[in-house]
Parts: structure tokens; C-alpha cells; sequence
């Protein structure tokens, strides 16, 4: 791959993207390369297309009414630094579009390395897989992706109290679970049909001020799941990975008004003195990121 992709700014593309996708390094170095040759090698290519647009404005994808306009060249006229202030510009634009797939794969990866899938050492002359190597884009990769995961399906699994506990009332009759064990994220998944219980999330029991959480109601069904990271809400999802419906929601802002969790968008707002006061206008109004609906 080196061959074919030796752009100069290509390492700082991927090394940007890597950091904007914000998995613990524990997670992220066993499939480092793995990252590397399928996500990052489709949001290069993206980029590519893009740049033979316009390489300094970009509309929202999918917006063909009134689109919101992003700049993308990184602000050279300020100087030193606008490679730097480019990718990560890029990446985070990009991870607001497609964090929800972005991360579905990354869970299949992570899965993929736990479980040793064979489709790991069919490799082609660079040495990467020839399964990620035949995804032209996101939508090959998200497609992979969920077909690996399927083939993962524990049932049966019998929990103990210490593999989940209550946490908080929600009011008619819902409650909020904390899921803590591996065997409760394995549950959780089958019976909401999504991906926490596909191995991707195991090392979050291990991580300090992460949590995952179930809504149940009053027969002890999951309604939705929730990822909490560092006080901010970084996944919600219903069954099936679909939006949670508005009643559940409305339950859930109760818990998150207790326990002060705030919104994932939200967090950025800390890196803002890494823009010029032209690039913070943007970045203040983009849209919170939000995972697709494939996963929690």
C-alpha cells in the first residue's frame, strides 16, 4: 500500500483520523494497521475526490437543499502548521458524517483480532487482508463489517449480580442497569441485536470513567443501551441499533440531568484554541457526531 498511497500528507491523513476515531490505546494498537488499510485508506481516497472538487470548501454531504459550507484547507495563510490544522480539520468533519460506521468496523476489527479470523492472514503482496483490501469505500467496509459480526452470537448466558446492577430510577416503571461484566455485554447485545456484545466493547469494562448502561422496563427488557465516557454520552441506540423512541428518551434525560452527563459534541469545545477564530465559527455550529445506527 505504501506504494500506492506516497502522498506526503498521506501518514498525517491517517494519523489524524486515528486519533478524531478516539479508542483507548490498549484497543487500538493490536489493530493499528488494520486501521490503517481500511479506514484510513478509504477516508484518503474520499479526501481525493473531494479535493478535485474544490480543495478549500466543501458543502455537507447528502445536503443538496441548503447545505452548511466547511473549509477544509487548513487556514495556510496562518501560517505554519495548516497540514497539521488540515487532516485534523478533515477527520473531524468526517468522523461527524461517519462515526457511527467508522466505528461499526472498528468493532469488527477489534473482534477480528480477539477471535484470530482466517480472513486475517489471506493477504495480498503489501501484506494486508484481501477481504478489507476489496472495499472500494465505507459502505463495502460497513457491509463486512456486519456480515463478521453476525457470525458471533452467544445464547444462553445466565448473569449473576455481579454482572449487572441497578443504578437509577427511571419512572414508569423503567430502570437504568449498569452492565459490568463481559458475559451482560454478550446478553445485552443478543437481545438488542447490535454490537456491544460483539467484543469491541469488552476493554470499556476495564476503563477508567467508561460505562455501559441498559434501559429495562418493567419485565426487565432493554429498551436502549447507553456508552458513557468521561461524564458525555457517547452512544444511544434502541434495538436493533435504531433510534431509541422519544419516550425512552424523555426517561433517560432524567438520568442524565442526575448524574450530569452531558453531550458527546460537547467535548470538542475543550480543543478549541487549536483553531483561528475564522475555523471556531464552523466548528460551533457542526451537527454532535453520532454513531449510525449499527451500533449502540
Amino acid at each position: 500500500m505504501a506504494n500506492k498511497y506516497n502522498h506526503p500528507e498521506y501518514r498525517e491523513a491517517v494519523f489524524r483520523l486515528s486519533c478524531a476515531l478516539d479508542i483507548p490505546d490498549r484497543v487500538f494498537v493490536p489493530i493499528r494497521e488494520l486501521i490503517g488499510c481500511s479506514l484510513g485508506r478509504i477516508f484518503w481516497l474520499d479526501w481525493l475526490k473531494q479535493d478535485a472538487v474544490d480543495t478549500e470548501w466543501m458543502p455537507t454531504p447528502g445536503d443538496h437543499v441548503d447545505p452548511e459550507w466547511h473549509r477544509i484547507d487548513g487556514w495556510p495563510e496562518q501560517g505554519d502548521g495548516h497540514i497539521y490544522r488540515k487532516w485534523s480539520r478533515r477527520a473531524a468533519l468526517w468522523m461527524q458524517w461517519h462515526s457511527v460506521d467508522a466505528w461499526h468496523v472498528c468493532d469488527w476489527l477489534i473482534t477480528a483480532v480477539a477471535d484470530e479470523h482466517p480472513w486475517l492472514v489471506n493477504v495480498d503482496d503489501d501484506g494486508f487482508p484481501k477481504k478489507i483490501m476489496k472495499c472500494s469505500n465505507l459502505e463495502r467496509l460497513v457491509h463486512e463489517a456486519s456480515k463478521g459480526l453476525r457470525q458471533r452470537n452467544i445464547r444462553d448466558i445466565i448473569l449473576g449480580p455481579e454482572d449487572e446492577t441497578f443504578v437509577y430510577d427511571l419512572g414508569a416503571g423503567h430502570t437504568l442497569v449498569q452492565l459490568l461484566s463481559r458475559a451482560a455485554l454478550r446478553r445485552e447485545g443478543l437481545r438488542m441485536r447490535h454490537c456491544v456484545g460483539s467484543g469491541g466493547y469488552d476493554a470499556l469494562l476495564d476503563e477508567p470513567g467508561a460505562g455501559m448502561y441498559s434501559v429495562r422496563d418493567q419485565n426487565g427488557k432493554p429498551k436502549a443501551t447507553l456508552e458513557i465516557r468521561d461524564g458525555f454520552v457517547r452512544q444511544f441506540r434502541g434495538p436493533a441499533n435504531a433510534e431509541p423512541s422519544t419516550a425512552v428518551k424523555d426517561l433517560v434525560a432524567g438520568a442524565q440531568v442526575a448524574f450530569g452527563w452531558r453531550k458527546w459534541s460537547e467535548r470538542r469545545k475543550a480543543d478549541d484554541q487549536e483553531y483561528g477564530d475564522e475555523a471556531l465559527v464552523v466548528l460551533r455550529d457542526l451537527p454532535p457526531g453520532q454513531r449510525r445506527p449499527g451500533c449502540p
